[in-house]
């Protein structure tokens, strides 16, 4: 090979190490991940705030949830 070919083939490879270090680093994509918000007593029909049973299911439903979530 002469010095020429050399000169090519080094810089495609650095081409090529500096697309392959873009696409897997910066790719503009971002994971945002939301802190986990339980309800709260606004969030319970008042109609149901004396019901012990719904308010159950409801603390149920929401420890599923959780566990799916986080």
């Amino acid at each position: 090979m002469n010095s020429e070919e050399d000169e090519f083939r080094r810089i495609e490879a650095e081409a090529l190490r500096l697309w392959a270090a873009q696409t897997d680093d910066d790719d503009d994509t971002q994971v945002y991940k939301k802190p986990w918000q339980g309800l709260t007593w606004k969030d319970m029909p008042e109609k149901y705030a004396g019901d012990s049973n719904f308010l159950a299911g409801a603390r149920w439903a929401e420890a599923r949830l959780k566990e799916r979530n986080t």
